[in-house]
């Protein structure tokens, strides 16, 4: 029987974390906020069948997006959409898809709904933009005009959640709080609340439906990662490191396995994956070195599930302090921090044990840069996983890293504050990330 003095219910926080998606979730988000906007020019709500017909009555998209979002749109392609990337034929594809569909939209392109899009930009209907005044890192407005309607969106703070619709100028669904910097659930604040070792005593009490989950996490994200092994996709880091003869430990084969998920999905391969926290590199390593680790000791599958969890809960829980997109690397300083908790306690450890491993993480990947969504982030993800591994080994044999080290506090908490400060005055860089992405667009052949 589980215990009634929670203070979180963890259905509703797992539901929250964990998510599935088709395709790199920033674009996607980009799709599904142009969708919803063309839709709500016709009165379409959530919940209610949309007309794709309308879209051919579109005559000019606007879409103002924070920095990160163009960061993570701008060189990721697109699955199913015949080889086109970027953050304007997103835009112009979510024009003729269903926004029902959600983060899984771009399951439904074919052949024409592309060359419509392609259309659409050379006749320049699309027009995109960088709000330098965002209330959130996750931030996509977009305006649609069309024959005699006007209907618009906005999603703020996470990919998946629309926070209103306007049509015509009224607002038929959410509420326009643009002056909010924060929008977090209960559930999310309850765990932002809590230490480290209370998140570890909640997995030890899972619901069904939350293992239910996770037992779904893990085996979409597995396939994906299967699929990536598959062939070279990307730049194969995946794939060419499973071949590599000197790959010999455990720790590089995990790690080149868990590479092979985000060769897949930031190539466009059309595979769907459980995303951890709004994304999907991050839903790849906070379950795939756990899971290998269950695998190669033989761990019971209850055992495997709550170290699963631990992952994702530590992932969040850090997202809860950094945000969901900064100038640091979330796979390294969020998932790749999480999945080294997950390891720990597949290992056997606690609270104690998980610490150290919070405090190896900073003290390694912290200066791991955010350059944008793209196929070579697969190289960040097998560090990191790697890396994940090598912490939990090191904090299971009471390896610690001295508080005077850096950005390491005394304790995985204080630790995990100094992570998000040092996220939130690195803006200069993203900033500078987007000043070189703008030359490549000014210097690339006509």
């Amino acid at each position: 029987m589980h215990r009634t003095n929670r203070r979180i219910d963890l259905d509703q926080l797992f539901n929250q974390i964990l998510k599935p998606a088709l395709g790199c979730t920033e674009p996607v988000a980009v799709a599904f906020a142009a969708s919803a906007a063309v839709q709500a020019a016709c009165g379409w709500l959530p919940g209610k069948i949309c007309n794709l017909k309308v879209a051919e009555d579109v005559r000019l998209l606007r879409v103002r997006v924070s920095r990160n979002i163009f960061k993570n749109s701008f060189a990721i392609l697109i699955p199913n959409a015949e080889g086109h990337k970027g953050i304007v034929m997103a835009a112009a594809l979510g024009v003729y898809c269903d926004p029902s569909q959600g983060m899984n939209l771009f399951a439904g392109l074919n052949s024409d709904r592309i060359r419509a899009a392609e259309k659409l930009i050379q006749n320049r209907k699309v027009e995109i933009s960088i709000t330098e005044d965002a209330p959130a890192e996750v931030y996509i407005e977009v305006e649609a005009q069309l024959e005699g309607r006007l209907g618009a969106s906005m999603i703020r703070h996470e990919h998946s959640i629309l926070s209103w619709l306007k049509c015509n100028g009224e607002i038929v669904f959410g509420e326009d709080k643009l002056n909010s910097k924060t929008q977090v659930s209960p559930e999310v604040s309850a765990l932002k609340a809590m230490s480290l070792k209370e998140v570890i005593d909640l997995v030890e009490d899972l619901p069904e439906g939350v293992l239910a989950l996770l037992r779904n996490t893990v085996v979409m994200n597995v396939a994906a990662c299967r699929a990536g092994l598959t062939r070279p996709m990307g730049i194969g880091t995946g794939y060419f490191g499973t071949a590599d003869e000197d790959a010999s430990s455990f720790a590089q084969h995990m790690a080149s396995l868990t590479a092979a998920g985000s060769d897949a999905r930031m190539s466009g391969y059309p595979v769907e994956i459980m995303t951890s926290a709004g994304s999907g590199n991050q839903g790849i390593i906070g379950t795939i070195p756990v899971v290998s680790y269950a695998g190669a000791h033989g761990l019971a599958e209850l055992k495997m599930l709550q170290s699963v969890a631990l992952s994702h809960l530590v992932t969040m829980y850090l997202t809860a302090y950094i945000g969901y997109l900064s100038a640091l690397c979330g796979v390294a300083i969020k998932a790749g921090i999480g999945a080294a908790c997950g390891v720990v306690y597949a290992m056997g450890g606690g609270a104690e044990e998980v610490e150290r491993a919070v405090k190896i993480m900073a003290a390694t990947l912290t200066g791991m840069i955010c350059d944008g969504a793209k196929i070579g982030c697969a190289l960040k993800v097998s560090n990191a996983a790697e890396m994940a591994v090598r912490s939990a080994q090191l904090a299971m044999r009471k390896a610690e890293v001295p508080d005077d080290n850096g950005i390491v506090a005394p304790t995985a908490e204080q630790t995990i504050l100094n992570l998000a400060e040092l996220g939130r005055t690195m803006e200069v860089v993203d900033q500078k990330i987007i000043d070189i992405m703008m030359k490549k667009i000014e210097t690339k052949p006509a």
